[in-house]
């Protein structure tokens, strides 16, 4: 049920609002209520509520500036305004932070229930969403480590190298302090299966997926805790599983120790947030003509140039078995291609034929040079290189230029850039046109909106003015005095 609080100075408004708006059966619990903004701020940051409904003049702290306040705190809170026809000014003013609603004094009943049933379905559908990216990076911090596992379970050496390229986009941080407890279950899938809640209810931590290999689990969390660490080996105890050993260290620390223990398997378990596993194979290590095809294979993704390679790598995998095969070409494309799509497109591999079709098909859709950096910053690059495309979508590229999940690359993108993909788009083809605006004084105004990428000339007219303040011929007509003035 979402909460809410009231804060008005008129206690005949409060106590009114607490007893005739039903807000039981709107699906929203009141938990507070303020005479002013300094308590309705202190109420807010203790009790977390997911709505605020507050009056604008109040002492101490008016409404204004509590809904400021609570911004700064980036605090996730829907606000409703309750104000006078006077102070509809200081109403417009909120609206710059973000504040849909409004409510003029006196309020009638059914029309604070209809804001409020609307502001908890602007809710609701917000929470969908974030579960939905949620998810989504959820699913992809599994590719990405399944895909390390791999690497590191065929080469020791890479470890280091792999967590550095890793830094931006894994859940963890490669210099914090994780623990590791490795255990002894009889049934591994049943006891992560089991555990799995057991963690999440406690809000543990847990950057590193969970291992099963050589008989041990190996479960890495962020433990702060003694009493946290007391607890966690009483649960395993009740699952019928052992503790052999508890290590502390940073992230490429406990892989090596890890690996120490895991080195004889031919294979381990890695499971995912719901407890199902993929098996992870120990690939073998390449020698020769495999260890070349390798280091070839990987200068073309990265942008050289090779004639023959396709060719010799088809020589290459005609002597292996198929699995071989698949092995030793997940060695050549893992440093350069993302996880995710490499293992989807390596489920579709039924035959010699369709390996050599998958390596040809990386090779073709490569972004040269660009295959180890940051996934943001190749799209940065790409919207330098093709702002004028009017088509340049965040689905398209996730799809065609970066493979990775649109969802995840949107709250990427937005969490590293500071503000939305369609933003810094707009902002681009902004700073394009008006770099044109300053050269071409003689174009039209469609022909500017063309040439950065707006097929529609409005809608183009729209955003420049959002982001300039000003419009097109404003602008052109600024630079042209200017250029005379010189």
């Amino acid at each position: 049920m979402l909460t809410a609080i009231l804060a008005d100075d008129e206690e005949i408004v409060r106590s009114s609002m607490e007893k005739w708006i039903p807000w039981e059966e709107l699906g929203i619990k009141l938990i507070g209520s303020a005479r002013d903004g300094e308590e309705a701020y202190e109420m807010a940051l203790s009790l977390n509520p997911d709505i605020v409904m507050t009056d604008i003049k109040m002492p101490r702290t008016d409404g204004l500036e509590l809904i400021r306040k609570l911004t700064d705190e980036k605090k996730d809170i829907a606000f409703i305004i309750l104000s006078g026809f006077s102070e509809f000014e200081y109403a417009q003013r909120a609206m710059s932070y973000g504040v849909k609603h409004y409510l003029l004094k006196p309020v009638l009943k059914e029309d604070l229930e209809k804001t409020l049933l609307s502001v908890k379905s602007e809710i609701e559908e917000k929470h969908k969403e974030k579960n939905s990216q949620r998810g989504a990076e959820d699913r992809y911090s599994f590719y990405i480590q399944r895909g390390m596992l791999m690497e590191v379970l065929s080469d020791e050496t890479l470890v280091e190298p792999i967590i550095e390229r890793s830094r931006r986009i894994a859940s963890f941080n490669p210099d914090e302090i994780l623990t590791m407890i490795v255990i002894k279950a009889p049934d591994a899938d049943r006891f992560i299966s089991s555990m799995l809640p057991a963690i999440r209810k406690r809000e543990m931590r847990m950057p590193v997926h969970p291992i099963a290999a050589s008989g041990r689990i190996f479960l890495i969390l962020d433990i702060s805790s003694l009493s946290f660490l007391d607890e966690l080996r009483n649960d395993i105890e009740s699952r019928s599983g052992v503790v052999i050993d508890v290590q502390r260290g940073t992230p490429a620390e406990l892989i090596h120790k890890f690996l120490k223990e895991a080195r004889a398997s031919k294979d381990a378990a890695i499971y995912d947030d719901e407890g199902h596993r993929e098996i992870v194979r120990v690939l073998p290590r390449v020698k020769d003509d495999g260890e070349a095809l390798v280091e070839r294979y990987r200068k073309v993704l990265s942008g050289g140039e090779d004639a023959t390679l396709l060719d010799d790598a088809e020589k290459i995998f005609s002597s292996m078995e198929l699995d071989e095969a698949e092995s030793l070409f997940v060695l050549m494309a893992m440093k350069n291609t993302d996880y995710t799509l490499l293992f989807k497109e390596l489920g579709n591999v039924k035959s010699m034929e369709d390996l050599i079709s998958l390596a040809r098909s990386f090779i073709d859709h490569r972004i040269p040079g660009e295959r180890d950096v940051f996934p943001v910053e190749t799209v940065r690059k790409y919207i330098a290189e093709n702002f004028s495309n009017p088509d340049i979508s965040l689905k398209w590229i996730s799809e065609n230029v970066v493979y990775m999940n649109p969802e995840y690359l949107s709250r990427l993108f937005q969490r590293e850039m500071g503000q939305r993909f369609t933003d810094y788009l707009n902002t681009t083809r902004v700073n394009e046109a008006c770099k044109l605006m300053s050269v071409y004084h003689q174009s039209t105004v469609s022909e500017i909106a063309e040439k950065v990428g707006y097929s529609n000339p409005g809608y183009f007219f729209h955003i420049f003015r959002r982001y300039t303040g000003m419009t097109p011929g404003e602008y052109m007509e600024k630079n042209r005095k200017g250029n005379e003035n010189e």
